[in-house]
């Protein structure tokens, strides 16, 4: 049975996001490209952001179990919002992830994968290792 281990609450306002231990506070507004108002960070690059950092940590853990570095290592995330048929948009994810000192990225990606939460939930996150 699963066992509840941490729980962030975030809440949104008109214009706004901050977290219940008051460690997150930012303006969050839809970017200009997209008729908004630009000027403060936006949901797409909040998800880029949650995207790439979990999978980051996640390959911390792979990593420690494998052997090896993080020293230079990057999880670069997008989200690219397209037309939906219909109302709305859709939305593709891309991580692209470089390890340069880990012996088998392959494998270590792989791990690391099967750790993080998020790209257990959200599917169709196109994951790349970067040579």
């Amino acid at each position: 049975m699963s066992q509840d281990l941490y729980t962030a609450t975030v809440t949104a306002t008109d214009g706004s996001i901050s977290s219940s231990d008051d460690v997150l506070s930012l303006d969050v507004h839809e970017p200009a490209d997209l008729g908004g108002p630009g000027g403060a960070t936006n949901p797409e690059q909040l998800m880029a952001a949650a995207l790439s950092s979990c999978l980051l940590e996640s390959l911390r853990i792979a990593v420690g179990t494998a052997g090896g570095s993080l020293d230079g290592a990057s999880v670069e995330g997008q989200v690219t919002l397209s037309s939906a048929d219909g109302a709305g948009y859709d939305a593709a994810y891309r991580l692209g992830v470089t390890l340069p000192g880990v012996d088998n990225p392959g494998d270590v990606l792989e791990q690391a994968r099967s750790i993080c939460p998020f790209l257990k939930t959200v599917t169709g996150v196109d994951v790349t290792l970067s040579e």
